[in-house]
């Protein structure tokens, strides 16, 4: 399936010289340099001899001002806070002009005036050039005020605050996410595309079935509709949308919504940069990723119906729906950056594993995921689940030279004899500067992996923390065994705690159980059988889910408090609200 990407053909000589030259590691230095603005000197305001600052520079300079939203008077101090790029432009560090020189009478209505609408124009393709690209250009919602810089803010101003710039940051998303969906039409298709994603968004922002939403769409659209209106009349219901994702496979979903996922991180990787600590904390450059399989209830009958999966024990339903995702971890912040569905001999690669075939391989999901995330993510460390350790997973994650940290099962003549003798093992004490631990290293498993035999072999290393009362995972009084293929030791203290450090950080992907169940909040649900509609309500899911995240996360630092709360400023609920009201402006 061919994938429809948002952007179009610029129309301007600003926005075709930047299709060609911004990629997502373009900056504002490379974007001067390569630009050729001689075209636009003969509709400078200012004859040749002129005594004025030479066009070019200023040109440059009012064309970054004008993308980056900064006040003209500002231009001087925001080149002398940047000398790179005030070079780049060719003006002199330590002679720039005055802020009088830039005044929006000199510029704007006076030297640019005859450039006025070809620069307006221009600027808005590169900011969108930019932003489908995911170039560090056009982005001001980090920007604050000094005055709002150096004094604590009132509750008033962090709601104004919030409202102004998560609504700019919402604005920006649903131009990026929706438009890079695309879906099987017929020829003479009355509505488009983002039509139809609209009808879904509110679904899912209602928690509506999809064969309720069109009503909604309808409504909210058009609130006192004229009865004889082709809209009213003939408006997309939500059998429209489901003849829809019934003509495409469950493959051609995950692609498409794959690429969706794709577009709101490139959207958002700029900004998360730019949100980096020193130590690389947070999205970091090379970030760490957790694997994990959801489940999502399935209680109709089971006739008829592919992809369902029985459920472990603890679960409160007998069937499901099975759901993989591989998410970049944060502090506090889970972003999902890829999903695939589980479930089918069909969908599994069964001729490259020996034995019974299986409705899907755990080694392969993490291939798989992997593979999605590798395509613009650069990852260091996965986590995941229990249910990932595998000797063919362990293969997969070497395979990558990645580092990974896996809850070990408590396998009855290995793990589990481990952990029965942890007192006698362990090394070290409770106390200041030391930790209990044991770490075996090299530890053997064997299973099936892919194009291989049932019984292959890996090493890796088993570190077993103690007890704890807050472990849900294992029984009270049990300690707690890791697989990783960290160099760890138990030897001396200082081995210990750095030991302990690294595998608690595995604690970073605890709240990713809570991640799904705000993605389950933004997911629409339907009466039908077909898998493939399921499947698409899931995934768009998780795309609402980012725009959420997103949302929150950079207003939040925005008003400078990120460091500080643990639970998010903007709840699910209030950005729900926001987008139902914003997605009807997309009509």
């Amino acid at each position: 399936m061919k994938l429809h990407d948002p952007s179009s053909s610029p129309d301007t000589g600003l926005g075709k010289q930047a299709d060609e030259i911004i990629n997502e590691e373009t900056e504002w230095t490379d974007l001067v340099e390569n630009l050729d603005i001689s075209r636009f000197k003969r509709r400078d305001g200012y004859p040749d001899w002129h005594t004025s600052t030479p066009f070019p520079r200023m040109f440059l300079a009012y064309i970054w001002a004008k993308t980056e939203k900064i006040p003209l008077t500002a231009i001087p101090d925001q080149l002398e806070a940047n000398p790179e790029l005030a070079t780049a432009m060719g003006f002199d560090i330590s002679t720039l002009p005055s802020e009088s020189t830039f005044k929006p009478t000199r510029l704007e209505n006076g030297r640019f005036e005859n450039l006025q609408s070809t620069v307006e124009r221009g600027v808005k393709e590169i900011r969108r050039i930019a932003a489908e690209r995911g170039a560090p250009i056009g982005n001001d919602l980090l920007k604050t005020a000094n005055s709002e810089d150096k004094k604590p803010l009132s509750n008033r101003t962090v709601q104004r605050l919030l409202r102004k710039k998560g609504h700019q940051v919402l604005d920006e998303l649903k131009s990026v996410a929706i438009p890079s969906i695309s879906l099987p039409r017929p020829d003479n298709a009355i509505y488009d595309d983002d039509e139809l994603l609209v009808l879904e968004a509110i679904a899912s922002i209602k928690q509506k079935a999809a064969n309720d939403s069109g009503q909604k769409l309808g409504d909210m659209k058009n609130p006192d509709p004229d009865i004889s209106g082709p809209f009213y009349e003939d408006g997309p219901s939500g059998e429209t949308l489901l003849q829809a994702l019934k003509q495409m496979s469950v493959e051609e979903i995950t692609t498409v919504l794959n690429f969706a996922l794709r577009k709101t991180y490139t959207r958002a990787k700029p900004r998360l940069k730019e949100l980096e600590h020193d130590n690389g904390s947070r999205f970091g450059t090379r970030a760490k990723v957790a694997l994990d399989i959801t489940y999502v209830a399935y209680y109709g009958d089971r006739d008829e119906m592919k992809w369902v999966q029985g459920t472990p024990d603890d679960k409160g339903y007998d069937w499901c729906h099975k759901f993989a995702t591989v998410v970049i971890v944060g502090e506090n912040t889970h972003f999902v950056v890829g999903v695939c569905p589980l479930g089918s001999t069909e969908y599994a690669p069964t001729d490259a594993y020996s034995g019974k075939d299986r409705s899907y391989y755990v080694g392969n999901v993490t291939r798989r995921l992997l593979s999605i995330a590798d395509e613009y993510v650069n990852i260091r460390r996965v986590y995941a689940d229990r249910e990932f350790h595998a000797v063919d997973v362990l293969h997969a994650l070497e395979e990558r030279d990645l580092e990974y940290v896996i809850p070990a099962k408590k396998d009855k003549h290995r793990v589990r004899s481990l952990c029965n003798r942890f007192d006698q093992l362990k090394r070290g004490y409770r106390e200041s500067g030391d930790t209990p631990l044991y770490v075996k290293r090299d530890h053997v498993m064997h299973g099936r992996a892919k194009d291989g035999v049932s019984n292959e072999k890996v090493y890796t290393n088993i570190v077993m923390l103690p007890p704890d009362e807050d472990d849900d995972a294992n029984p009270s009084g049990s300690p707690q065994p890791f697989l990783t293929n960290l160099d760890v030791s138990d030897e001396v203290a200082l081995d210990r705690r750095w030991a302990t450090k690294q595998i608690e950080e595995y604690n970073d992907r605890g709240a990713i159980e809570n991640s799904y169940s705000s993605i389950k909040q933004c997911a629409a649900w339907t009466t039908s059988k077909e898998f493939e509609v399921r499947w698409f309500h899931f995934a768009f899911g998780c795309i609402v889910y980012n725009m959420w995240l997103l949302v929150d996360f950079l207003t939040q630092e925005r008003i400078g408090v990120i460091e500080t709360r643990k639970k998010p400023r903007i709840t699910l609920s209030r950005f729900l609200d926001w987008l139902d009201r914003e997605l009807v402006t997309l009509l």
